[in-house]
């Protein structure tokens, strides 16, 4: 089939992840697919390139910093024409800001391409927004966002949702249960699991002290939870260390830093990254139990997965369900107590740990590897499609 994907992050980030991911698998399960999203850098002329079978469109965008999402409509309109002439079979929509469902919407009336929506984070009504951003954002760009992300969904043939929440979410909208397909993300399997000491030695890390450690960009509350579990545990382990890998964005406590309780990676090319993750005992998943939080699939879990180190997630969203499961870890309630409590029961048993890393790479080279997803989401489509055939004929 002839498929366009279509998302609005820059690329690399947020569901071009997701996106992109799902678009390869399918290329190498045969299916022509183009990947439309946006340039980091470019803001006057996009560029075509081709990406292991995938045809990739990264549209210029005349905005910058958190405004580079799909808001500008010179984005909108470039991406429109640049696929002015090209018909597809499906149009696959990732989330619903302009810069995704006008394009969407156009190839759909022209061609009549059945469209597809994908759902994979809780951003308005209450979501993400309001946890990322201040008051003048969440005033003036909630009601914004929230329409944006809701208004369109009734119009797809089938709806791809990250969470059970966001399902349910749908469900309240119109759509019904059989028309979504539960996805969660899946694993990046060029991470592989590399022995902590190696890993350690390489970086010049402690050998010894229990690290645990978090992955990528950070909400102040997720900080400030690891932060304030981190300083219950030292009470018992006073070598232990927060290792932040990568870009965090917010900054941990002061205490934290004086007292040299924090390792900060900075940026971490990827060739480097399987060395961060294989150092850790630990890895956390430190959720606040909010809307957002229940709504989305937090991605690095899966990354946490392919190295093969055991987990520590908050029992929020969909993440926990997975680590019960497939015996990758533990489950502790979202409050510092509780989850300080965890890691310090987790530290005290070195065999479950590593059962719970080697259980986690199975998991991430199964039901978490994308060349599976595809397979689901492939057949998704044409159940979908044969249904909306049916609903056709009998309409007619």
């Amino acid at each position: 089939m002839r498929m366009l994907f279509l998302n609005h992050n820059v690329v690399g980030t947020g569901t071009y992840q997701r996106c992109s991911q799902l678009a390869r698998a399918l290329a190498a399960r045969g299916h022509a697919v183009t990947l439309v999203t946006t340039s980091r850098t470019a803001r006057l002329r996009g560029s075509w390139r081709s990406d292991a079978g995938v045809r990739v469109l990264e549209a210029p965008d005349l905005f910058w910093g958190p405004g580079r999402t799909g808001w500008d409509p010179s984005n909108v309109l470039r991406r429109m024409m640049a696929l002015r002439g090209v018909s597809f079979d499906l149009v696959h929509a990732f989330d619903c800001r302009p810069a995704v469902i006008l394009p969407a919407l156009a190839v759909q009336r022209r061609t009549q391409a059945p469209l597809f929506i994908d759902w994979a984070d809780w951003w308005g009504r209450g979501g993400r927004i309001r946890e990322r951003s201040g008051w003048l954002v969440r005033t003036a760009i909630g009601p914004v966002e929230t329409w944006f992300e809701e208004a369109f969904r009734t119009r797809a043939a089938g709806t791809t949702v990250a969470s059970a929440a966001l399902r349910e979410r749908a469900s309240r909208l119109g759509i019904p249960v059989h028309g979504t397909l539960l996805m969660w993300n899946g694993c990046d399997l060029r991470i592989s699991p590399v022995a902590r000491g190696e890993a350690r030695a390489a970086l010049r890390l402690p050998a010894s002290a229990p690290l645990i450690g978090y992955l990528g960009r950070a909400t102040r509350g997720e900080l400030d939870l690891a932060g304030a579990a981190l300083e219950r545990v030292r009470r018992t382990h006073p070598e232990a260390r927060l290792v932040l890998v990568g870009e965090t964005g917010e900054r941990p406590a002061r205490a934290l830093l004086r007292d040299g309780a924090v390792v900060r990676s900075g940026y971490v090319p990827f060739e480097q990254l399987v060395l961060w993750l294989g150092a850790l005992d630990l890895a956390l998943v430190p959720m606040p139990d909010t809307l957002g939080n229940r709504g989305r699939w937090p991605g690095k879990i899966n990354d946490y997965l392919s190295a093969g180190r055991a987990v520590v997630v908050t029992d929020v969203g969909d993440a926990p369900a997975l680590v019960r499961e497939t015996g990758a870890g533990w489950v502790a309630r979202p409050e510092a107590e509780a989850l300080a409590g965890t890691i310090r029961a987790a530290l005290a048993a070195p065999e479950r740990l590593a059962a719970a890393g080697r259980a986690g790479r199975v998991a991430a080279e199964t039901r978490l590897d994308w060349g599976s997803l595809a397979e689901r989401l492939e057949g998704f489509y044409l159940a979908r499609l044969g249904a909306v055939a049916s609903e056709t004929v009998v309409s007619a």
